[in-house]
């Protein structure tokens, strides 16, 4: 049995014979490539093809990792290869609706123009080379109806092609999700409001907020019906959910009953549903058996998140699947191989083997490779009792 077909019968509650090993390597390998600080062509979790011109830049690792593609890695060290896959969706918009993006220097700014008044957000380049956001899309009671105004001018079309030849080029070891950025009450938490208006217009105006949630959530389901048709076996709502940003009260209130709706949409359609949660979750884990996902992803434990491997595993033990990494800072200066080993080695304890282990949430584009691959041959070695 390949590294696919264990993964997803991990997702099934089958007890696996090996030990899951799944890294996400993008960002490391992409800086690999590029100077620091230069804007970043991947993001996070994505794919790069064998085929991408990219490759063909020099590398600033020496001897024969120099020569190895993005896929290499996975293939030459036996790896499971996840990726996040963006590039799926294509948004188009009608009724007047014009999105501009203009990049000067280290700015960005996007700019939504209607009939019924405009919206902008700026971000600047951040020293990794992604984009960070200044502010957020709403500036005013007014641009709620601006917002709804682009909702319901909004359409999506899918194009799988990204996706097909993900499958096909990583034959046996690579899996792939559909990225569905947000679910309504996220994108006025992360994008539109942000984390304090949000929380002043629920106890202001919690009416106002809920017709809004009821529209975006109009259009966010039909992504989900439009998932649903894909070829990939997982879809990510990716919420980036903490509670800090997300309390767990509202996260009970606003968060779980659209991950419900997505799931009654998605399982009849063989879909596994899976969600981001790279955060502080301590307080969600009594009730994250209940969300309706399969799948927890990019999980990472104390000391970088306020929970342990034990905690995770005593929530959603025979209930859910997750990914849970080494956390990130045992990758770079100032911890030691066997400080990072033995914590993969806690993480497997854990969940007696039954868990996707990997870095938690990302390898550091600053990380150590050798360390990877060190943990990696620790998991190979390590007895499931599957």
């Amino acid at each position: 049995m390949n590294r696919r077909q264990r993964f997803f019968e991990l997702l099934e509650g089958k007890p696996v014979k090996e030990t899951l090993y799944f890294p996400d390597i993008t960002s490391w390998y992409e800086n690999t490539r590029k100077p620091f600080g230069e804007p970043e062509l991947f993001g996070p979790g994505a794919y790069i093809p064998d085929s991408s011109d990219f490759h063909k830049r020099p590398s600033r690792l020496a001897g024969p990792m120099a020569k190895l593609t993005f896929a290499d890695f996975y293939r030459q060290y036996g790896w499971g290869l996840p990726a996040h896959m963006y590039a799926w969706l294509q948004t188009c918009y009608t009724g007047g609706v014009e999105v501009a993006v203009t990049v000067e220097g280290g700015g960005k700014r996007v700019d939504y123009r209607t009939p019924r008044g405009d919206l902008r957000r700026l971000y600047q380049l951040d020293q990794d080379g992604s984009w960070a956001p200044l502010g957020y899309l709403f500036q005013n009671d007014g641009d709620f109806e601006v917002m709804k105004y682009i909702i319901a001018h909004t359409k999506y079309t899918a194009d799988y092609s990204c996706v097909e030849a993900f499958l096909k080029e990583t034959e046996g070891f690579g899996v792939c999700d559909l990225v569905i950025n947000r679910s309504p009450f996220g994108k006025l938490v992360h994008e539109y409001l942000g984390f304090q208006e949000t929380i002043f217009k629920l106890f202001d105006d919690e009416k106002t907020v809920r017709g809004f949630l009821d529209a975006q959530e109009e259009l966010d389901l039909k992504l989900i019906e439009l998932a649903a048709t894909g070829p990939a076996k997982i879809v990510l709502i990716s919420d980036h959910a903490d509670e800090n940003l997300i309390s767990p009260r509202f996260y009970q209130d606003y968060c779980i009953p659209f991950y419900q709706k997505a799931r009654r949409i998605l399982k009849p359609k063989g879909k596994y549903v899976s969600t981001h949660l790279d955060g502080n979750m301590k307080n969600y884990l009594p009730f994250i058996a209940d969300t309706g996902f399969d799948l927890l992803d990019g999980c990472t434990p104390w000391p970088m998140f306020n929970y342990t491997p034990e905690q995770l595993a005593e929530a959603i033990r025979g209930k859910q699947s997750a990914y849970l990494g080494v956390p990130a800072s045992m990758f770079i200066q100032g911890s030691t191989d066997e400080e990072a080993l033995a914590y993969g080695r806690r993480i497997l304890e854990a969940f007696g083997g039954q868990v996707i282990l990997n870095v938690g949430d990302i390898l550091p584009i600053d990380g150590s490779i050798e360390r990877v691959i060190a943990l990696g041959r620790m998991a190979a070695s390590y007895p499931t009792g599957g």
